[in-house]
């Protein structure tokens, strides 16, 4: 494990832009198969299996970035590259379940003052994807959910970011990689610092143009579909923009050549 300078963040940010100009269009593809399988999460069983398979689909992701980075073409089913190593893959949905308790433990204890606000009705409106439940809502009651869920999720994310490619790319245990991730993260808050900055000052205006979105669509009833599917791209794109600095800086951190060795074997089925 490695101890970077603060510029190593830049570093990450501009070599993610470069694998995507490597291959926009199926690296495009890829995030946008898994932004489908994502907005099934809350169809019932499947829907929980999907929210527990996110740290494998991740994992594909990685996987994705690494061929691309050797210059070869991943194809689509690179996404699903976890499912066919049983070990690997079990790790990884253990790593999901530590990561769903610990993100729900974390908001529930933030709202345990608030939660005799937050009736039946609401909740269920907030499953349906109803914004009009949200409009109408207590503002600081939106403020302390927002809150909450930005925090679970922050805590959860950073307990995946690292995990998921020492499980994937170097076979550790999900205990060990989680506590070898918290590790990185922590030796090399400098440059995880600019690039969270710089990750930030990006998604400014995809903020704009969803609160544009989802104005129109209360004021209205109905959002452009242009503007719709404009956003979309471009949330794939900034989903995949951070996936490929994830791939850049485990590999920095944690060192390189192990990854290439666990995914040589695998080129010419990857080019097939």
């Amino acid at each position: 494990m490695k101890k970077l300078p603060a510029s190593r963040g830049l570093a990450w940010f501009t070599g993610s832009l470069m694998l995507l100009r490597a291959q926009p269009s199926r690296l495009l593809l890829i995030g946008l198969v898994l932004q489908f399988l994502l907005g099934l999460t809350q169809m019932g069983l499947m829907g929980l299996l999907l929210v527990l398979a996110i740290p494998a689909l991740t994992a594909g992701v990685m996987q994705s970035m690494s061929v691309v980075e050797r210059g070869l073409r991943p194809p689509l089913m690179t996404l699903f590259c976890a499912f066919s190593e049983s070990q690997r893959v079990i790790r990884l949905f253990v790593l999901s379940l530590v990561m769903i308790v610990t993100g729900l433990l974390i908001a529930g204890a933030m709202l345990s003052g608030i939660t005799d606000a937050l009736d039946s009705e609401f909740m269920i409106s907030l499953e349906q994807g109803d914004v009009e439940a949200l409009v109408m809502a207590n503002p600081e009651l939106i403020q302390r959910l927002a809150i909450a869920l930005a925090v679970g999720l922050l805590v959860s994310g950073s307990m995946a970011y690292f995990a998921v490619p020492l499980i994937w790319f170097r076979d550790r245990p999900a205990g060990s990689a989680i506590l070898e991730g918290f590790a990185g993260m922590i030796k090399n808050w400098l440059p995880f610092l600019v690039l969270g900055g710089l990750l930030a000052i990006v998604a400014m205006p995809l903020v704009i143009l969803t609160a544009i979105v989802l104005a129109n669509s209360v004021s209205e009833g109905a959002s452009s579909t242009f503007l719709t599917l404009f956003m979309l791209l471009l949330m794939v794109a900034y989903q995949l923009l951070m996936f490929g600095a994830q791939y850049l800086s485990f590999k920095e951190v944690f060192g390189t050549g192990e990854e290439n060795k666990r995914t040589g074997a695998n080129d010419g089925q990857l080019v097939a």
